[in-house]
């Protein structure tokens, strides 16, 4: 996983302003949230893990649903919150044993999926789930008028190492590794204004009046084979 704090086709961007940003999502999937933790076995589960936890919004939220011990990883020490819940420490290296993994706007950071998710895998239990709260299919963004941003965003993302596609593929990743799909969908979210610091990390100039815009958002829940 790569830092998301500066982009070679943008400005810099703080740790102040990427919580910002991620508070932002997370108010916007609220509803979607809550239905996902509806599917979810939370009361019979004994330990969660989530890799990438980030300002740890999920996972505050998540340990008012269970009594599971919950433990979140990210490579970032900076963005992590208070607690001894929160860790630091590369996921993509050290996934950590669990009854439940969960994750949210991670697996744009993973290289490759397949290879990972098979690790992920010897760490569940038998029937141990994955559950996928919200990954970006930036494949799928909308924009009007057409002014070119998306393109442009696309590929400051993968030049800042953001794999673009992954989103659009989890359904194939999951089911190379050997997980079955238990649920999943797709929402996307209202035409608005883009929060104008996400774009100046991702695009060399931003235009002084931007378009509405809207992205489309995975969802899962995986059960190991």
């Amino acid at each position: 996983m790569k830092k998301r704090t500066e982009s070679s086709a943008g400005t810099p961007c703080s740790n102040n302003q990427l919580k910002e940003i991620y508070e932002r999502q997370f108010a916007e999937l609220s509803q979607l949230r809550r239905y996902i933790c509806s599917l979810l076995p939370l009361r019979h589960t004994g330990t969660v893990f989530e890799p990438g936890c980030g300002t740890g919004l999920l996972g505050r939220e998540l340990k008012t649903l269970t009594d599971a011990v919950y433990t979140g990883m990210d490579i970032n020490r900076e963005l992590l919150p208070e607690g001894s819940s929160f860790i630091h420490g590369n996921a993509m290296k050290n996934p950590l044993p669990a009854d439940l993994y969960i994750s949210s706007f991670f697996f744009s950071s993973v290289n490759n999926p397949v290879k990972w998710l098979k690790k992920v895998k010897n760490k569940l239990p038998s029937k141990g789930l994955f559950a996928v709260f919200a990954e970006y299919d930036y494949t799928q963004i909308t924009e009007s008028p057409e002014t070119g941003i998306a393109d442009l965003v696309r590929e400051g993302l993968k030049k800042t190492g953001i794999n673009t596609t992954n989103g659009s593929r989890l359904d194939y990743f999951f089911k190379k590794a050997g997980f079955t799909k238990l649920s999943g969908g797709e929402v996307t979210t209202r035409m608005q204004k883009p929060d104008r610091a996400f774009i100046k990390m991702h695009t060399a100039s931003v235009p002084a009046e931007l378009p509405v815009m809207s992205w489309r958002v995975v969802w899962g829940i995986w059960r190991r084979n």
